[in-house]
Formats: structure tokens, sequence, C-alpha cells
């Protein structure tokens, strides 16, 4: 290039051009816009300049600067499809949701074949809750660059976010079949299997997104989730405690550590670290709550009511928090208005078993057998793996004399797993003790269900 200069050749600025490609490609984003610079010296009306110039301003966060390139290419060049689609790249990276989209669908109507501003206008739709819209753009990319990974990952998304599991499962793998090393499709595809409960599978998955991103925290974080559920919690911790290593500012795995603290009963260290999830993510209305039944099960019944109002001050239709303020009332002793609570958590999510299973509790408590049994028997069909849910529906079968259901579903929970010997003499001591305290008279092989074995 220097010979040419000296020479003064008149096609120089291509040179400049040509160099300017490369380090652009590359990801020298300075010295590209040097080299852009030095063409447009050259030849002031050379659009490609400005065009590449702005989508190296845009790539390294000078969106402003890239945004004033565009227009100018624009102006000048008003059907060139490309800058349109640039500029909304540039118009979506400062938040300018209209303007993205506006420009997205002028590269449209410009080249209807052009792949990326389908699939950045999916992303438009997807975001705002428009899924199918999004799943019509991501199919659209992806006819008309077949292996675009990308797109099938994200359509991957949108499909598992209308509970199709089964096509997200396979656009992940497609994904994973076009770039072997894409981490983030292992990822997504091992929280679609988290979902379906197939654990093992999603840890593989898990595994296959770490062993190919080893500082992906969100990927830890997701296979501690599996170990938590799994009640392996020593296992959970270290991955949280590694997601937290790699990204110190992520609030999520502080909010499950509290979480496996909190079922351990170390209460104190569950609220320290629901203590810094909420102070990295104060909108959060889950941490809220998870410290405000950290509250309760201490006793402290006055601020778990804080959480629980803050909580439902964030997200109105947070059922959970309605539960954990029902429970507080029925410990409270005030079972009318827990009862109200838990009729406001079902409302907002009819499909809610421990809404259910706590306000059957304190129905039972009411004396409300019947309304106990339909609670219980609805926690059942909505979540079967509730096992303890048999014992409780067994227990109050017992109070009104239904022998066969009780014994029935006392037989359920046993076979689930469950201790019914402990959980009936935590409640009543003995056989005897329920007997006077009921008024009842068990039948022998109900009796012997429920008495140690000497």
């Amino acid at each position: 290039m220097k010979d040419r200069l000296l020479k003064g050749e008149e096609n120089l600025y291509l040179d400049y051009m040509m160099r300017g490609s490369v380090r652009l490609g590359k990801g020298f984003y300075d010295p590209a816009i040097q080299d852009f610079n030095e063409a447009l010296k050259l030849k002031p009306d050379l659009l490609d300049a400005y065009h590449f110039r702005g989508v190296a301003y845009r790539k390294k966060g000078e969106v402003d600067k890239a945004i004033e390139d565009f227009n100018t290419t624009i102006d000048r060049k008003p059907d060139l499809a490309g800058a349109y689609y640039n500029r909304g790249l540039a118009y979506y990276h400062k938040a300018q949701i209209e303007k993205a989209m506006a420009d997205y669908n002028t590269s449209i109507d410009l080249n209807p074949t052009l792949s990326r501003a389908y699939y950045q206008r999916g992303i438009i739709y997807h975001d705002s809750g428009e899924v199918d819209k999004a799943i019509e753009d991501y199919s659209t990319a992806i006819k008309h660059h077949y292996n675009f990974a990308d797109a099938y990952n994200r359509r991957g998304l949108a499909y598992r976010d209308k509970g199709e599991v089964y096509h997200a499962i396979k656009d992940f793998s497609k994904a994973i079949e076009l770039r072997p090393k894409f981490a983030e499709a292992y990822h997504n595809r091992g929280e679609t299997h988290a979902i379906k409960g197939d654990s093992e599978f999603a840890i593989d998955d898990y595994n296959g997104a770490i062993s190919r991103k080893p500082d992906f925290a969100e990927a830890y974080y997701s296979r501690g989730q599996v170990y938590f559920r799994q009640n392996d919690f020593d296992t959970a911790i270290q991955d949280f405690r590694e997601a937290i290593r790699l990204k110190p500012d992520f609030p999520d795995p502080y909010q499950a550590l509290g979480n496996v603290y909190a079922v351990r009963g170390d209460h104190s260290e569950a609220i320290e670290n629901y203590n810094k999830s909420i102070e990295l993510k104060p909108e959060d209305a889950g941490a809220y709550a998870d410290r405000g039944n950290t509250y309760w099960q201490q006793n402290n019944f006055e601020l778990a009511i804080i959480d629980y109002a803050k909580a439902v001050d964030l997200e109105p239709s947070h059922g959970e928090s309605y539960v954990g303020l029902g429970n507080v009332l029925e410990r409270q002793g005030d079972l009318a208005r827990a009862i109200q609570y838990y009729n406001k958590a079902i409302e907002l999510e009819p499909d809610h078993p421990l809404a259910y299973c706590n306000r059957a509790g304190t129905y039972n408590k009411k004396g409300e057998v019947d309304k106990a049994i339909a609670d219980y028997t609805q926690v059942i069909a909505l979540q079967p793996l509730i096992k303890e849910a048999h014992y409780f529906l067994a227990e109050v079968y017992m109070q009104v004399g239904n022998w066969s259901e009780a014994k029935l579903n006392l037989m359920l929970a046993r076979t689930l797993g469950v201790d019914i010997i402990h959980l009936f003499d935590k409640k009543y001591g003995s056989v005897a003790n329920f007997e006077q305290v009921k008024g009842i008279q068990l039948p022998e092989d109900i009796a012997a269900l429920l008495t140690p074995l000497r």
C-alpha cells in the first residue's frame, strides 16, 4: 500500500476499504475505523465506507456515531437494505425498540431474503411476548439460511415458552449439530430437559455447556438447581458458589443458596444469601417471598409479613406470597383470614398445589373436613409427587371414619416413601393419644400401620 500511496494511485481508497474490512472482520475496530476514514478522505462520497464504519462503531459500542453513519448511508442510498438492518441493530442496542422494528421491517421490504433481519425482528416479537410471530420470523430466517444455528436456538426458546418442549429440544439439537461448540444451545436444551423432569439428560447437557465454555456461570447455576431438586445439597452448593465466583453480580445463585440453607434449617445463612440477591436485584418478588418463608420458619411473623407484602407490591399476581401471608395467619390462629389469602393464591394460580395443601390443613383445623378432603384430592391430582398429601388425606378420612380410603392413602404414602409413623407420632404421640383426642377407635389394621415395630 505504501508504494501505491507514493505513486498517488487513484484506487488507493479500495486498498483502505479492503484492509478495513479485514480488520473489521477480525474485531480490530479502531484500526478498521482509521482505514475507513482514510478511504473517505480519498473518496468522500464512498457509501460503503460510511456503512462499514458504522458497523465498526456499533460493534465497539459507539452507537450514536454508528447511527450517524447509517443515516448518511441511507440518505444517499435509500434502498440499501443492509443499512436499515444495521441501524436497527444500533437502535435495539439503545433500547429504542420501535425504531429498531421499523428499520427491520424496511430492510425486509427491500430484501425479503435478508435472514438476519427476520431473526432480529423475531427477537423483538419474542421479548414482547408475541411468541407465535417470533417463531414465524425465526422459521423464515431458517428458510433463507438453512444452517442458521442462532435461529434454531432462538426458535427452540420460543417453542419452550409455548410449552412445546419436543419441538424445543429438536431445535436445540439442530443448533448443536450445526455448531458443536454452541454452549448456549446445550444449556437451553438442558433447561428444557429439566422442565420435563429428565434430570440426568439435563445434567449431561449442562456438563456439555460447561466443557465448551468453562466460565459459563448460568450453566453452573442451572446444574446446581437440578442437584438441589435431587436433594444433593452439597453438590448444589458447589455449583452455586462457582456461579457466584464466575459472576459475582449474578443474583440467582445467591437466592438458590438461600433456598438450600433454608431447607437445611440454617436460617441465618439463608437470610444472608437472600439479602445479597435482593441487593443485586431489588425488584425480584421471588427473593422477598423466599426470605419471608425463612422468617416464617423462625416465627418472625412481623418480618415475614413485610417481605410478603413487598413481594405482592412488586408483583401483584405473585401467588406464593399470598400463600405465605396465609401461612402466617394460620400460625397465628386467624384461620378465616388465612383461607382468604389461600383463596387469592388459587385465584391467581389455579394450579398451585401448595395453596390447596395449606388451605386443606386450615379447613381441617376448622372442622370443615369435606372441604379439606376436596383440597387434598386436588393437590394429588395437580402434583402426585407431593407424597405427604396422601398421608394428610388419610388423616382426614380417619377423622370421619372412612376406613377404606384412610387405609388406601396411608399405604400409598408409605409406598411413595413417606414415614407415616413419624408424621403420626410427631402430631399425636401414639395411637392411644389420637383415639383419646379424637374420640375415635381405629381399626386394628390401620392402628398397626401407624404403630412402630417393637
